[in-house]
């Protein structure tokens, strides 16, 4: 695996193989939520272990590739900067290491001394129970007295105290190391599982728009194609604003509602019929003379060749065979069924579906529900851009204006939730942002666009130099729609508009009606 080729090269444990192996198994452990061995890991597999054991985490990297590649990235470096710090830290068991070694190469000749400098240190190292240093050194004269035939090697009896011995210094040692390994993993465990947590959270918020654009804006696609913990300082403050993105999401889902009844009116053009069904066991009416077996509908004549030997036969034949002349009766029952019309019209061809601009009145007067109207409307539209593959340019506009080119749409979800979480504040002054749309159709992307502006309206008419721009984009078949929010708009200004939408916020159709408009639009 490429992506961890730093880890396997150069990695602080093992070899590269067996490297590697740990690599795919973490990320197989994390894709595909399957238990793997991880005992080539040696003193780190326990650490892994406990890791991976993670509800959230679990279910955040199941098949979801770009994620579980991030957290296993994250998880090697843990166990080669863990492994630096073992090897950095000073261990306190060099010098027993250094007096291990020395002993190991004693012999006869060297023994005493080794011996006199051995048996203290193993008697402050271990408790008597643990390593009997008395039993060893009756066991190692005993050794070298030749006069007794039964006393034991001395080979053995070093072997038999150093593998002891070794043991006990290697369980220290790892114990050691274990400590140190633990203590990191709390540390790691505490930063990753918090930023697993907020990743899920900050998923649960986005996840009704993303959704609604399906998986162009899917958290492992476009701008998330790396998943890294730094998009959650990104959108920090996004976290903070939840409240106004969760009203939003029910706007939406109050909208998606009103999709299915608006598509319930469009698909209900049904009209009754009655028609006549046809009964074939029904015996009402004469229809014919036809073969068959049965013999209560049979013609005379078939009777009359049971009249003689000679032609009884060939009547059971004929039966056998369902080939006897009989008579063929149907019934009829008059039913209603529903039938279905649809009207044909010619219709000269439309030129490709243009992008949008939207302009958007983020004043202080469109603060509350006319706001979450305002974010829905514009996110809906996206949601069209999206789909049918058209650009699409956002100006937001008060006592001053912001604008927001969104042309690559799969690479802007950080820019709309940028949008969507902002507050409305200011007056209202719509000429700046009319005059940046009209500009705007001057753009080789844009000049087939439509303009749709979403407001209160409670602002001034457009100047006589904005409304004749108006009427020379509208030669050049640009369409003009307004989505006034509110009743209190300046009808002087919305006359300029080719659709003017209105919205009640106290309509209990409000959203149907809203949904019909954008429907209208982006046909």
């Amino acid at each position: 695996m490429s992506i961890f080729s730093r880890f396997i090269h150069f990695g602080n444990i093992a070899n590269p193989e067996t490297r590697k192996q740990i690599a795919e198994n973490i990320f197989t452990a994390l894709h595909n939520e399957q238990s793997q061995p991880f005992s080539n890991a040696a003193n780190f597999s326990t650490a892994i272990a406990d890791i991976l054991n993670n509800t959230t985490l679990q279910e955040m990297c199941k098949n979801n590739e770009d994620l579980s590649e991030k957290i296993t990235g994250d998880i090697l470096d843990f166990v080669n900067r863990t492994q630096k710090q073992i090897g950095k830290t000073g261990n306190p068991f060099v010098n027993e290491f250094m007096r291990y070694q020395q002993f190991v190469q004693t012999d006869t000749k060297t023994f005493r001394n080794n011996w006199n400098l051995t048996k203290p240190f193993i008697n402050k190292a271990y408790n008597k129970n643990v390593i009997d240093t008395e039993f060893y050194e009756k066991e190692f004269q005993k050794s070298f007295n030749e006069k007794d035939k039964n006393r034991p090697q001395f080979d053995s009896v070093k072997e038999h105290l150093t593998d002891k011995w070794s043991a006990l210094f290697y369980k220290k040692q790892t114990d050691w190391e274990l400590q140190i390994i633990d203590r990191e993993r709390k540390k790691f465990c505490e930063e990753l599982y918090r930023h697993i947590e907020e990743l899920k959270k900050l998923q649960e918020i986005l996840k009704p728009f993303t959704n609604e654009l399906g998986r162009l804006w899917d958290m492992s696609k476009g701008s998330w194609q790396r998943v890294n913990f730094d998009i959650l300082k990104h959108y920090a403050d996004l976290l903070q604003k939840d409240q106004s993105l969760r009203e939003l999401a029910e706007m939406l889902g109050r909208m998606r509602q009103a999709e299915q009844e608006y598509e319930e009116e469009l698909f209900a053009d049904i009209r009754p019929k009655t028609a006549w069904k046809m009964k074939t066991a029904a015996k009402s009416d004469l229809v014919g003379v036809h073969e068959s077996d049965d013999i209560s509908s049979a013609l005379p004549a078939e009777f009359a060749l049971l009249a003689d030997s000679v032609t009884e036969m060939l009547f059971y034949k004929k039966f056998t065979e369902k080939k006897l002349q009989t008579f063929e009766f149907q019934g009829r029952t008059q039913e209603i069924i529903n039938e279905e019309f649809q009207n044909n019209r010619q219709k000269a061809k439309e030129d490709a579906k243009g992008p949008f601009i939207i302009c958007v009145d983020t004043s202080g007067s469109m603060h509350g529900t006319p706001e979450t109207v305002a974010k829905t409307l514009c996110f809906a539209i996206l949601k069209t851009a999206v789909r049918d593959s058209r650009k699409c340019y956002l100006i937001s506009f008060s006592t001053g204006m912001e604008t927001l080119n969104l042309t690559d749409l799969k690479n802007s979800l950080d820019k709309t939730i940028r949008f969507l979480t902002m507050s409305f504040h200011g007056g209202t002054d719509a000429i700046p942002a009319m005059r940046e749309a009209l500009r705007m159709l001057t753009a080789q992307d844009y000049k087939k666009a439509d303009i749709i502006m979403v407001s209160d309206f409670v602002a001034p008419a457009f100047d006589e130099t904005t409304q004749k721009l108006i009427t020379v984009a509208k030669t050049n078949k640009t369409k003009f729609h307004s989505l006034v929010v509110g009743t209190s708009q300046n009808k002087d200004i919305i006359k300029d508009f080719d659709n003017n939408w209105l919205y009640d916020v106290n309509s209990p159709t409000g959203i149907l009606n809203l949904v019909r408009n954008i429907n209208d639009l982006i046909q």
